[in-house]
């Protein structure tokens, strides 16, 4: 599966309740699944909305499941953040912005 997937999570103490809630889901899965190095969440809020949006990497899967998170295209701004996962899904996912951020 090489799909991600996205969830908007609003603004305020919306998007900070459910991002606690992916937070707290995803250490149990990772484990589950073995803690693999390219499973990760990365977040990306909007500076002109201030709406968060989260995107979950395709090993992330079942975790973007249960959150009901829609598949997405890979997200490209150099602005992600890593809001849970391994640090080398920098390197694995986005190479360039690892590079940039290295310098």
């Amino acid at each position: 599966m090489n799909t991600w997937h996205s969830l908007e999570l609003g603004k305020g103490i919306e998007a900070f309740d459910l991002g606690n809630k992916i937070q707290d889901a995803y250490m149990p899965l990772c484990a589950a699944a073995g803690c693999p190095k390219d499973m990760a969440v990365f977040d990306l809020c909007d500076k002109d909305t201030n709406v968060t949006t989260f995107f979950f990497t395709p090993s992330a899967h079942v975790l973007a499941k249960v959150f009901n998170a829609k598949p997405c295209e890979k997200p490209s701004s150099p602005d992600l953040g890593l809001y849970v996962g391994d640090a080398s899904c920098w390197d694995i996912f986005f190479p360039n912005i690892a590079l940039e951020r290295k310098q």
